[in-house]
C-alpha cells in the first residue's frame, strides 16, 4: 500500500500504509525475534495443555460431554476473541469494526469462501481430535504426527525460526 516516488521516497496511501523498506527481508529486530520465540513456548504449552486436559476429562468416569459441543465452543470463544482484538485495532470504535467486518466477510466474498473450506476440515480434524484423545495415551497421542497442527504453529510464529 506504499508508493515509491522518485528518488526512493515512499508516499503513504492510506492509514496504516508501510514503507517499503520496512519489508526487507533481514531487518527483524531483537525485540521481534524473542517475541517470536516466546508465541512458539506459549505456543507448546498450550497444546500439551490442551491434549492433557481433554484426555483428563474425557477418561473421567460418568457422562460425557458430546466432542462436537467442545469444538463449537472452542470456535466461538476463538471468534469472539478475534472480534475483541479486532475492536481493539480499531480503537473501539464499533462504526470501523463494522465497516471492516462488511469489508472483509461480505464485499470479499470469494476469499470468505476460499477460508471457509479448510476451517470446516480444521473442525473436522478437532473433532476427530477428541476421539483419537478419547482412545489413546496421551503420550502416543502427543508424540503421533499432526501436520497441520505444526504449520498452525510455524504460521503463528512467522513462518519459521
Amino acid at each position: 500500500m506504499a508508493t515509491v516516488g522518485s528518488g526512493g521516497s515512499t508516499a503513504a496511501a492510506g492509514p496504516g500504509a508501510v514503507s517499503a523498506g520496512s519489508l526487507e527481508p533481514g531487518t527483524v529486530s531483537a525485540a521481534h525475534r524473542r517475541l517470536k520465540y516466546i508465541s512458539l513456548a506459549v505456543l507448546v504449552v498450550q497444546n500439551a495443555s490442551l491434549i492433557l486436559s481433554i484426555r483428563y476429562t474425557r477418561t473421567l468416569p460418568g457422562d460425557r460431554f458430546f466432542a462436537t459441543t467442545a469444538v463449537v465452543m472452542a470456535e466461538v470463544l476463538k471468534g469472539l476473541t478475534c472480534l475483541l482484538l479486532l475492536f481493539a485495532q480499531k480503537r473501539g470504535n464499533v462504526k470501523h469494526l463494522v465497516l471492516f467486518l462488511h469489508e472483509a466477510v461480505l464485499v470479499q466474498y470469494v476469499d470468505t469462501f476460499k477460508l471457509a473450506v479448510p476451517s470446516l476440515i480444521y473442525t473436522l480434524q478437532n473433532n476427530l481430535q477428541y476421539v483419537a484423545i478419547s482412545n489413546l495415551p496421551a503420550a502416543t497421542f502427543q508424540v503421533s504426527p499432526k501436520p497441520s497442527m505444526a504449520r498452525e504453529e510455524l504460521a503463528a510464529v512467522g513462518g519459521g525460526l
